[in-house]
């Protein structure tokens, strides 16, 4: 498994033993890949966040990674708790060393996640999406344990989006009660830099604000 391979990074996988792996070998090199590839998702997410819940004391960043997007949290100004979940430890060691986080954690997000309703003012997922077929129960569940009136902001690709049907599941959560829609936005350049995406895969963003109308 070679973290330079993107075909891999282009196929992606649902196993998380795999997902994790490949991201535990990758961790050293990370951050500066993401740099060359010209990724910005971490930073929108965190601005469309700190737009829409200004008031925040506890979010959660699932699939935390290396803490890119706690990293743009703290410099939207964020300054409440912040946990971050990921299944990679070699990424979460990195996570950990930014002191972004109040702590990070080991979970699957292809599993009921390990936290008490209503136990956030919001939810980040920011490029991982890919590895999570489940895309309704996965955010069943993160509105399950965010606040009525808190926000979960996704980032889906271009590709998985139409494939996944994701624009089906954001409609069928607003008619059951569970979220109110507040932007789903066009596909968007997502790593511009990379030759296997540059302008052939781009970036859905969705934000939704927990609980009906």
């Amino acid at each position: 498994m070679d973290p330079s391979d993107d075909g891999w990074l282009l196929q992606g996988s649902a196993d998380p033993a795999d997902v994790a792996a490949y991201y535990d070998e990758w961790a050293q090199r990370y951050d500066a890949d993401l740099e060359l590839w010209a990724y910005r998702a971490p930073g929108i997410v965190a601005d469309i966040l700190v737009d829409h819940v200004p008031a925040a004391q506890a979010v959660l960043d699932a699939g935390c990674g290396t803490g890119r997007t706690g990293r743009a949290l703290r410099n939207a100004g964020y300054r409440g708790d912040l946990y971050g979940i990921d299944v990679s430890e070699e990424s979460m060691a990195i996570a950990r060393r930014s002191e972004a986080y109040t702590s990070v954690a080991p979970a699957n997000l292809q599993e009921p996640l390990p936290f008490q309703g209503d136990s956030f003012d919001a939810v980040t997922c920011v490029g991982v999406m890919t590895y999570v077929p489940e895309v309704e129960a996965c955010w069943r569940e993160f509105c399950r344990i965010v606040r009525p009136g808190g926000v979960v902001v996704v980032t889906q690709r271009e590709d998985l989006w139409e494939q996944r049907r994701c624009q089906a599941v954001v409609d069928r959560l607003r008619d059951d009660g569970v979220w109110q829609s507040l932007w789903v936005s066009d596909a968007e350049p997502y790593l511009p830099a990379n030759a296997d995406f540059a302008d052939q895969i781009g970036v859905y963003y969705v934000a939704a604000r927990v609980g009906s109308s």
